[in-house]
């Protein structure tokens, strides 16, 4: 199998795949994939977004809603927005009390997913609403289908959650 083809391979099995992370994961010098990802991209085998000074690139003809959920999901932070926001509406401060998370490490994450059309706020005065602009079923579809890990960490918190609850916690 040629570079190119291994690169290729590797974006259709890892859609929305940071550019460091593939040179990482196939063990290629950053001046040789660039090469062959431009190469792809001319070709129209791929297709790259650049969001936040990171890239991510995705095998030609994945869907642009899909497309922007596997980069939201690729950070942790803006994974747990969302999956909190798909519970309901949420403002500024109960996401940041939720996820003991800063206001500010909020407002940077909202606006990257405001940015990417995920999400929708409305101000209400000194009062921001978060509210979820997808398909909940989608997300969690792509979360499953995509990203296994991650789903398998939530799948281990919910278990620790139940045996925490339960008072059976190590």
């Amino acid at each position: 199998m040629s570079t190119r083809e291994r690169i290729l391979d590797y974006v259709t099995k890892n859609p929305g795949i940071t550019f460091r992370k593939l040179a990482q994961e196939l063990n290629i010098g950053i001046g040789n994939l660039q090469y062959h990802l431009r190469h792809l991209e001319k070709e129209g085998k791929i297709i790259s977004k650049r969001l936040g000074g990171k890239k991510y690139f995705f095998p030609a003809g994945f869907e642009e809603e899909y497309r922007r959920l596997m980069i939201a999901i690729s950070n942790e932070s803006q994974r747990k927005i969302l999956l909190l926001l798909a519970e309901g509406d949420k403002n500024q401060s109960e996401i940041a009390e939720k996820l003991n998370l800063a206001p500010s490490t909020i407002v940077y994450h909202t606006k990257r997913l405001e940015r990417l059309g995920i999400i929708t706020k409305i101000k209400d005065g000194k009062n921001t609403v978060y509210s979820l602009n997808c398909d909940v079923n989608v997300l969690v579809r792509i979360i499953r289908e995509y990203k296994p890990k991650i789903w398998d960490k939530l799948a281990d918190k919910l278990i620790d959650l139940t045996l925490a609850f339960r008072g059976e916690e190590e």
